[in-house]
């Protein structure tokens, strides 16, 4: 169906019949103040409107301009019922909405709806059950109901939950701060969802680049330690060093990556210094050399300390006259057992 702004172009003419006239002027409901009300007048508002543009593009002739002017009134009375203020114990969360924050940043945010009115509605959609799914506003929730208040602006949002879930991704998938593994798990869910498309056709319809969403699904390929490490501090491993450690647990080296995560986690490596460490070959340790030890005694005083660690003998006589007199002697001794060696 053509809008009214194309058979304007093109020079159509449309009436309106008195029948269509009265039906439009009866079109202005005042606004309930409950939620099941409002929810009824945004189904009638929405049928009214579908209903006018279907008279309107079935019909030639008459005032283009007073039509497109009554469905414009009635899209901006559907606009402000879509909008509701609703009780915070009919709000339920849908596993898997919910995008992750820094404490701090949420910290910020709930000081901020202390003081301040909530710019942003929260996005809901209605249940069968006369509640409402969250669709994106989780964090505005919590600090609402931890600063004690009862009600919060909503606006109703219209489709399948399907479309829902996709709108809530989509919408996440946008904001610069979302954290690397979210997308991950957002992705996810949209793949379960959609397995009839491949790994471009989802890049497409997510709108990045296929390269990053392989990086992102890298993820995936991470040792079940990893995940979840990950899955209480989100933001730990971006999605390009994911795909690096992924790789080096798959050439054999599972146990060096958890270690590297873990070590990560406990903010004694950076994440380059986790992927380098991941890809180091581990060094069998070096035993240390033993020492022994013996003392020549003449009477209670040391006339000379032996001491050896593998092919290294260290002697300590008890003056440096002593060492010069013994010096000669020990080398005849070490030659006389050179000699004997070679026999």
């Amino acid at each position: 169906m053509s809008s009214l702004r194309d058979r304007m172009s093109k020079g159509f003419a449309i009436s309106l019949s008195d029948e269509d006239e009265a039906q439009a002027a009866a079109m202005k409901p005042s606004t309930p103040t409950t939620g099941p009300g409002q929810t009824m007048t945004i189904a009638a508002l929405r049928k009214q409107i579908a209903d006018l543009k279907e008279q309107l593009d079935a019909k030639g002739g008459g005032d283009i301009q007073a039509a497109e002017a009554k469905i414009h009134a009635l899209e901006e009375q559907l606009a402000k019922a879509s909008t509701l203020d609703l009780a915070l114990d009919r709000l339920r969360e849908v596993s898997g909405r919910r995008r992750y924050m820094e404490p701090a940043k949420y910290h910020e945010l709930r000081e901020n709806l202390r003081h301040n009115k909530l710019v942003h509605p929260i996005v809901v959609r209605a249940r069968g059950d006369g509640d409402y799914d969250i669709v994106s506003g989780h964090h505005r929730v919590d600090a609402y109901r931890e600063l004690g208040r009862e009600t919060i602006r909503a606006v109703l949002e219209d489709g399948t939950e399907d479309q829902a879930d996709d709108g809530a991704f989509f919408a996440n998938l946008m904001q610069s701060d979302l954290t690397d593994y979210e997308k991950y798990v957002g992705l996810k869910r949209f793949q379960r969802k959609h397995p009839e498309l491949n790994q471009k056709e989802v890049a497409e319809r997510v709108g990045i680049s296929q390269p990053h969403v392989s990086a992102l699904l890298s993820y995936e390929r991470l040792p079940d330690q990893v995940r979840a490490i990950l899955e209480k501090q989100m933001a730990l491993i971006g999605a390009t060093a994911a795909a690096e450690l992924a790789a080096v647990a798959e050439g054999g080296k599972a146990d060096r990556v958890v270690e590297a995560v873990q070590r990560l986690s406990e903010k004694k490596l950076d994440q380059a210094q986790a992927v380098r460490f991941a890809k180091e070959v581990e060094k069998p340790k070096v035993t240390k050399p033993v020492a022994t030890t013996f003392k020549v005694k003449d009477g209670k005083s040391t006339w000379c300390d032996v001491r050896r660690a593998r092919n290294v003998m260290r002697l300590e006589f008890q003056s440096e006259a002593i060492a010069e007199g013994v010096q000669e002697a020990i080398r005849r001794h070490l030659e006389s057992l050179m000699a004997d060696s070679k026999q």
